[in-house]
């Protein structure tokens, strides 16, 4: 029997886990929901009117425009914030220079005159500097995106934070957990945005390494040794030592 493919779940369920992941980990760090998930940045971050964004951040439904519509509210969202450095908008003539779509065409898709290829797409997000599928990804989607890249931040900010304890620790006299030495907690955190098969990987050696540590260290101290390389599970080409993967967000 054939097995079936995967299939990926709905933009809501992953929605609502990703705003569950960034507040818990601000919280973590002492900030509120309301600092965490600012609707206003997480705007300008995807490109969704900013009504949608506080609907979708509650759970509410909110109605999806069709492809058309959407690219246009993102597109001119990102003419109208995108600046040069003098403050002043872009023109058509440079948008077109530079990204190698005519004129003709950057005035009529900015104008809604003309419904945008896939060429137009890519080309504009280059130019705009956004992610691929910033003008067309629907809007739960979208969002997804924005809060990875809050959650990444956050995560760079966790893993400072653990530093200065583990230093605060050893100046106080008191020898560094394992979980403060090594980042244990930073890594567990990290692990969510892995797919199912790097995490499980990466989980397998993390307990892997705490009960050798846990056997080796006197007195059943924490501290040891790391597993010799060739007696841990690969994490996978899915980990990055010390980060996230980039396409985490969507395991």
């Amino acid at each position: 029997m054939t097995e079936a493919f995967p299939v990926p779940p709905a933009p809501a369920p992953r929605l609502a886990t990703a705003v569950e992941r960034v507040v818990g980990l601000g919280a973590k760090l002492g900030r509120s929901r309301d600092e965490v998930l600012d609707p206003e940045t997480l705007n300008r971050a995807c490109g969704v009117p900013l009504d949608v964004v506080r609907a979708l951040l509650q759970g509410r439904a909110a109605g999806e425009p069709d492809i058309h519509e959407r690219f246009r509210q993102r597109l001119d969202l990102l003419h109208e914030t995108h600046r040069k450095d003098n403050g002043r908008k872009y023109s058509h003539g440079e948008i077109a220079r530079e990204s190698g779509i005519s004129r003709q065409q950057v005035q009529a898709l900015l104008g809604g005159d003309r419904r945008p290829t896939m060429d137009h797409c890519a080309r504009l997000e280059r130019f705009f500097g956004r992610p691929a599928g910033f003008l067309q990804s629907e809007d739960a989607e979208a969002l997804i995106c924005a809060l990875a890249g809050v959650e990444k931040t956050l995560l760079r900010e966790y893993q400072e934070h653990s530093e200065r304890n583990a230093l605060a620790a050893a100046g106080a006299g008191r020898r560094p957990s394992l979980y403060e030495r090594h980042g244990v907690d930073g890594i567990a955190l990290r692990a969510a945005l892995l797919p199912d098969r790097a995490r499980t990987k990466l989980l397998e050696w993390l307990d892997q390494y705490m009960d050798e540590c846990l056997g080796e260290g006197a007195g059943g101290s924490t501290d040891g040794p790391a597993p010799k390389p060739g007696n841990r599970p690969d994490p996978g080409p899915d980990t990055v030592s010390g980060g996230v993967t980039a396409g985490g967000g969507r395991g």
